[in-house]
Formats: C-alpha cells, structure tokens, sequence
C-alpha cells in the first residue's frame, strides 16, 4: 500500500487531512489534495472535485444554529444531507452500513463572527446496539473517531489552512457510548492543527478572523474526515449541542 512519506513520519501528528496518492487495484492516482480521505476505491475514484461546502451563510451571526436543517452532511455516503430532530437533543443521524458502502465524514453548519471568539464547546453522545465501527480509509487505523473542527469562509480543499481540527477533543467510538461527552477547546494555536497537522499561530488568528462554518468530522486515528460507518449494529449520533464562546 503506497502511504504518504509525511503521514508515516508524522502519523499522529497528521490527522489525515493530507494525502495525495489513492492506489487503486495496482495503479497510483495522483490527487491535488486530499478533500475528505481517500476513503475506499471506489469513492477515491469518482472524487475528483476539490470544492468546499456550498456558500450558505448563517441565519445570524455568533449564533451557532440548531436547525438540523442548517446542518450539512458532506462527502458521505447513503446518508442524507441534513441531520434529524432528535428529543434527546439538537439533532442525530445513524451511522450507515459499511456493507452497502456507506459512510459519514463531515457534519457541519455555517457560522459567522462579529467579533473574535475564544473557544468552542460541544456535548454529544452514541447511543448503539453493539456496534462495530470501521474506517473506511484503509490507510486510516482504528478506534474510529470523531473530533471538533471549523472551517474558512469561501475556501476549498485544497487550502492548507482552510480548515482545523481541535486534538483535545478527540473522542473514540465506542469507549463511551451511552454517555454524554463535552469538551471546551479554547480557540488557541497550541490547541488547534490544520490541514497539515501543523500548530500556526498566525494561520489561525486568520482563519478564526474568517470562520464559516463549525461542525465535527469521524474517521480514525490518522485520518480526521476519512469516514465511519458500521459493519455490524447500529449506531446513532446524538448532538445535544454546540456553542461558540465569546
């Protein structure tokens, strides 16, 4: 399997979101970037598009929305494109088969500051029937996960600082399932990677200066937005919300 020289170097430093080569059957296909993860053969081949998300922009400013309506559920498979009320919280979705080639990878919502916000806090739980997650990346490396992310206005995927991923809040699938998880990752350039891995404190005043959307990612240990799915049971994703801080 032909792997990144920087992704075997920096494995865990990396959270996946760069990786250019998809090998496919016996041939190496080269990709300007990485969108989401060169999730499986068939999905690294009909990627080809390195767009962001649609140019949708919030109802109102520092106000994180909790309309599932408002939420996006981008580059998966056989899963709808917003998520569903839920009783128990601000919305939830169900975690698809692997088995009919599915897979969630981003769950996102627009968001625009006035002023400069300070940290970010969520609070989530799985609610599941002995699931067995699986990752959709081979390359990727189990437990799956989901994490904390944000994301530039008008940018695509191919900007190195586009988009950040919260470490602290990395949160394994399955260790905890059942019970309410929170985090508070206060929006600072030791907390925060980007597209690369990599901690830059410039790069971030700039992208939280121009933050467009917010949301979480699952994929796994290597691979922040990779893609989940289940191979076996069932697994659903309850949001019970999500506030920015200022």
């Amino acid at each position: 399997m032909l792997r990144l020289r920087h992704e075997a170097m920096r494995k865990r430093a990396n959270n996946g979101r760069a990786f250019n080569f998809v090998v496919v059957g016996f041939f190496a296909i080269s990709m300007a970037t990485c969108l989401i993860g060169c999730r499986s053969q068939a999905a690294a081949t009909a990627e080809s598009s390195t767009e962001g998300p649609p140019n949708v922009k919030p109802e109102s400013p520092n106000v994180v929305s909790l309309n599932p309506q408002d939420w996006y559920i981008l580059y998966s498979a056989q899963m709808p494109s917003h998520p569903s009320s839920d009783n128990e919280g601000v919305w939830s979705f169900e975690f698809p088969s692997s088995q009919d080639g599915g897979h969630v990878n981003y769950v996102q919502t627009p968001f625009n500051a006035t002023t400069t916000p300070s940290s970010i806090t969520i609070s989530f739980k799985v609610e599941s029937n002995a699931p067995e997650y699986v990752v959709v990346d081979p390359t990727d490396t189990l437990p799956a996960t989901t994490r904390l992310f944000f994301e530039q206005q008008e940018t695509d995927l191919t900007n190195t600082n586009g988009r950040w991923w919260a470490d602290a809040s990395i949160s394994n699938l399955g260790s905890q399932d059942g019970q309410t998880i929170t985090f508070t990752v206060p929006l600072t350039s030791d907390q925060w990677t980007n597209v690369n891995g990599k901690q830059d404190a410039q790069a971030l005043a700039a992208a939280i200066a121009n933050i467009g959307w917010v949301g979480m990612t699952f994929g796994g240990q290597d691979f922040a937005g990779h893609g989940v799915a289940i191979s076996n049971g069932t697994a659903k994703y309850i949001l019970v919300s999500y506030t920015v801080n200022f």
